[in-house]
């Protein structure tokens, strides 16, 4: 029984595997396409997606539900904190008005 679950294992693992290298394939594949910046809103879920699959399964993060949930909220802090940290910093920074202008 146990060889059977370990052969189970090793063949969602392979698959998991092609399915890495085919993500890879396919963000490769829209880089060539040279959308510019279209191309970016394409390659990021596929590589947000691909990080996610690895962890999922390679990292053993099916297993560990609080320390997942955890770690996304940390994540979310630290990125609403630097995405609102320079709004903050230029309106309450003492600086003159001049130093923001160009001519």
């Amino acid at each position: 029984m146990e060889e059977h679950s370990q052969k189970d294992e090793f063949k969602r693992d392979i698959l998991i595997y092609f399915c890495i290298i085919a993500l890879v394939g396919v963000i490769i594949f829209i880089s060539h396409l040279h959308l510019g910046t279209g191309g970016i809103f394409l390659i990021i879920p596929i590589a947000c997606l691909e990080a996610g699959i690895l962890g999922y399964y390679f990292m053993h993060l099916m297993t560990k539900k609080r320390t997942v949930h955890l770690l996304l909220l940390l994540t979310v802090i630290v990125f609403v904190t630097l995405l609102f940290w320079p709004a903050w910093d230029v309106a309450y920074s003492p600086r003159t008005p001049s130093e923001f202008t160009t001519y």
